[in-house]
């Protein structure tokens, strides 16, 4: 997997502090920060897409149970 560089410019004071705390791995956490981000803005986005799809679609009058019984039965 290759890799690419960002750069961000953080205040001063946190990069103190960051360079005093030497048994973390800033890249990795960071790096996990992001991913853990785009997962969480991703799966908004899907459920947003769900939810517009199924605006349209009224609601059942047999509740869910009944049908998965059913469908367990063999009915």
């Amino acid at each position: 997997m290759g890799t690419t560089t960002l750069s961000i410019r953080i205040r001063k004071e946190l990069k103190e502090k960051m360079e005093k705390l030497k048994e973390i791995n800033w890249r990795e956490e960071i790096e996990k920060f992001i991913e853990a981000k785009i997962k969480e803005v991703e799966l908004r986005r899907i459920v947003s897409v769900i939810d517009d799809a199924l605006k349209n679609v009224p609601p059942s009058s047999e509740p869910a149970w009944k049908d998965i019984r059913e469908s367990r039965e063999g009915r």
